[in-house]
């Protein structure tokens, strides 16, 4: 059985967490600065730059293993012939733009001053650039690339929240808890309506038929994946229309209701990049690609 069957997908879906909590994080950062406490912000710097740590590994992971599929191999990681002809394919170019991207983003995070904050800007661009280097998308042209591009920056500010809120839960300051969540949920659905407008045109652009939704791989595993989206979006719902305004009346209590919901989101969110990591590593697309 060749072994990067397994180990490709695997470190997409790692990939995608890091490269979400990443984004998203620094998303949360700027839209809530003047909310957040100074120890919520400490959180979320030591959070951006441990994920983006992770994230240099991880890119690091996903250059050799463009190096393994090409060879068929374990052994082929270290070939230098292979190694060289990796780097300077797609997938390799791809890689690298993740890993310099993290890097910025810990650089700007790490060591704060004068002009470095903009590298973290920086560092989100280049990740960004990494997902739509290689892949359906760019070879779906560059509207399928930047449809991509916008689901991309949708989903990291949804998703990329979960834990700044989370951590949030269990602080006393209850008042800024709710400023922030009545907030986000403002955002969420300007965000969160990108994504899904954004998604369903590049998936309509990638499968061409709606019918091949029922008919092939491709299309059964992007049903599963919308089917843990809409659970993802009732909880969404509820966080804002009664979560949230509970916690300006029973804070402790809400906050703990909120922090349950925001967990149960996390596991299903995990579901939904492992789904999209199948459908970007083992299934090929309805119209060829």
């Amino acid at each position: 059985m060749d072994i990067w069957i397994i180990i490709t997908p695997v470190l997409k879906t790692i990939f995608y967490v890091a490269s979400l909590l990443a984004l998203g994080t620094v998303f949360f950062a700027r839209h809530f600065q003047q909310f957040q406490t100074a120890e919520n912000v400490a959180f979320c710097s030591r959070l951006t730059v441990r994920v983006s740590k992770y994230g240099m590994v991880i890119s690091a992971g996903l250059l050799f293993s463009v190096a393994g599929n090409l060879g068929g191999e374990v052994w082929s990681i270290v070939d230098p012939t292979i190694f060289s002809i990796a780097i300077s394919s797609k997938g390799g170019n791809a890689a690298c733009l993740a890993f310099l991207g993290f890097s910025f983003i810990v650089i700007g995070r790490k060591y704060e001053f004068s002009a470095v904050p903009m590298l973290v800007w920086v560092g989100v661009l280049l990740l960004v650039t990494s997902f739509i280097w290689t892949g359906h998308a760019q070879k779906a042209g560059p509207i399928a690339q930047g449809l991509l591009s916008i689901h991309l920056i949708g989903i990291a500010f949804w998703l990329g929240s979960f834990l700044p809120l989370r951590h949030m839960c269990s602080s006393p300051e209850t008042e800024s808890l709710y400023e922030i969540a009545d907030r986000f949920g403002k955002l969420a659905i300007f965000y969160v309506s990108l994504l899904i407008i954004s998604g369903l045109i590049f998936a309509y652009i990638l499968m061409g038929d709606l019918s091949l939704l029922l008919s092939t791989v491709y299309g059964n595993v992007f049903l599963l994946k919308m089917t843990f989206v809409s659970s993802l979006l009732g909880l969404g719902a509820l966080n804002k229309f009664r979560l949230a305004p509970f916690i300006k009346f029973e804070p402790s209590i809400g906050a703990q209701r909120l922090k349950k919901s925001i967990q149960t989101e996390m596991f299903i969110a995990l579901f939904i990049l492992s789904f999209s990591s199948l459908l970007t590593t083992s299934t090929t697309l309805p119209m060829g690609g």
